[in-house]
C-alpha cells in the first residue's frame, strides 16, 4: 500500500548519469589540471547526483575527492621539485 504524501518513501534511482559523468570527468580533470577548481566542481556534481539517486553518483564523489587529494599532492611535489628543494 502507498501513500502519495507520505514523505518517507524510498526514491527510485534516476535512470539518468548526466550528473555522475559530469562529475568523474571533472575528477578526471583535476588529477592533473588546476585540483581545487576542478575537484570541487567534481565534488559538487558528485554530491547532487548522489542525492538525486543516480546510479554513478558515489562513484563520481570518490574520483572527483581523490582528484582533488592526489591532485594537490602531485602539484606540490612538482612545485618543489622545481624550487630545488
Amino acid at each position: 500500500m502507498s501513500y502519495p504524501n507520505y514523505p518517507n518513501q524510498p526514491q527510485p534511482p534516476n535512470p539518468s548519469n548526466t550528473l555522475s559523468i559530469v562529475g568523474i570527468v571533472l575528477g578526471c580533470v583535476a588529477f592533473i589540471f588546476c585540483p581545487p577548481l576542478f575537484g570541487i566542481a567534481g565534488i559538487v556534481c558528485g554530491a547532487i547526483a548522489t542525492s538525486k539517486g543516480e546510479r554513478l553518483g558515489k562513484v563520481a564523489l570518490g574520483v572527483s575527492i581523490a582528484g582533488l587529494v592526489v591532485g594537490m599532492i602531485l602539484g606540490f611535489a612538482i612545485y618543489q621539485g622545481m624550487q630545488g628543494v
